[in-house]
């Protein structure tokens, strides 16, 4: 039945930006004007699973192909400054060591580019509204940054006076998708990952009113009743097969996500997860009675409350914490506790050892 299953990958660019044509238009107006002024950024925005990163990654293909520019996707997020000129050095073609100083990282990415282009894309950048990154990465002659984040009006507010003038009229807000605009986007995806005539459109309509229209969501919930329906020897899928399809489908995202999350979020959700239910004071608490082990040996070093702050809003983005107000605090618990951290979380030691 599924023919193509990496059609329903996450790394797989989609057939074509559907029911997304004004935001590919006003990100291609955006690139031109970049290049021509110099002093335009870009800021693509929306929740969790709407297509920013697909809208971001195709246009800047297409548009670097077209115009013989350079261009990278760089996942932000927790990274810090110098990483983030490594990696665009390495975009533009250049080749950099892991410890040189940081102090050089500008230079090396001038002496890299001379007088070519480079495009970055900065996706999960929301850790990054917090320092000067964009700042000394558009002060490079000939750099132009695309960032990717959740909540635009936090980010500007974040940032420098500099960086929010240089992304002043360059937001690009994406919503989620309508009933029948993701159908139409669930039926591209159906007519080339999976055989012909097994999934109706009143099928493909229910998941994008269960889904609310994330595109994300309703793509892995798609996919997830095509392997129920081949589960459980059906030749075509069955309603109840999209009935039980939503909690894999969220499962998988959630399992996704975390391991796809940098060490201090990890750290953060090991945390709340190990102890079944949290205050945010007693998870400050427990952060620093345990930190001094937990970032042993490792390049890291433990973050401050803000940060810690940040990173409980991302872990509550992406499904994997939830939180409710108990009298005047907030408690913190996992939404599957079951789902563990990747391996490499080993080091916290148990509630009762802290």
């Amino acid at each position: 039945m599924i023919r193509r299953p990496e059609v329903f990958d996450d790394e797989t660019p989609p057939p074509d930006l559907r029911h997304r044509e004004a935001h590919v238009q006003e990100l291609i107006r955006l690139l031109h004007r970049a290049r021509s002024d110099h002093d335009q950024g870009a800021l693509l925005a929306g929740p969790s699973g709407v297509g920013k990163t697909a809208l971001g990654r195709t246009v800047l293909e297409e548009f670097a192909r077209e115009f013989g520019t350079r261009w990278a996707w760089i996942q932000a997020l927790g990274t810090t400054t110098g990483e983030l000129f490594r990696m665009a050095i390495r975009g533009a073609g250049g080749t950099v060591a892991d410890n040189a100083p940081n102090d050089e990282l500008s230079d090396r990415l001038r002496e890299t580019l001379g007088s070519d282009e480079l495009f970055l894309l900065l996706d999960e950048a929301d850790d990054v509204a917090g320092t000067d990154a964009v700042g000394q990465l558009t002060a490079v002659p000939g750099v132009e940054v695309v960032v990717i984040c959740h909540e635009p009006d936090d980010w500007l507010a974040r940032a420098d006076s500099g960086v929010r003038q240089y992304l002043h009229g360059g937001r690009i807000e994406l919503d989620r998708f309508g009933v029948d605009e993701l159908a139409d986007i669930l039926r591209d995806r159906a007519r080339v990952g999976l055989v012909d005539n097994v999934v109706t459109r009143a099928q493909l309509e229910t998941i994008a009113d269960d889904v609310a229209g994330v595109a994300r969501e309703g793509i892995q919930t798609l996919c997830a009743a095509a392997e129920i329906a081949v589960e459980r020897e059906h030749g075509r899928i069955h309603d109840a097969d999209v009935d039980d399809a939503y909690e894999r489908a969220r499962s998988s995202i959630r399992e996704a996500n975390l391991h796809s999350l940098p060490f201090h979020h990890r750290v953060l959700y090991e945390l709340i997860r190990d102890a079944g239910e949290i205050t945010g004071r007693e998870l400050n608490q427990r952060y620093e009675a345990v930190e001094e082990r937990v970032y042993a040996n490792r390049e890291r070093t433990p973050i401050s409350r803000r940060d810690r702050r940040n990173k409980l809003d991302k872990l509550r983005a992406y499904d994997l914490v939830e939180r409710e107000r108990l009298d005047h605090r907030w408690l913190y618990s996992a939404v599957d506790s079951s789902l563990e951290s990747c391996h490499t979380i080993t080091s916290i030691p148990p509630v009762n050892q802290a």
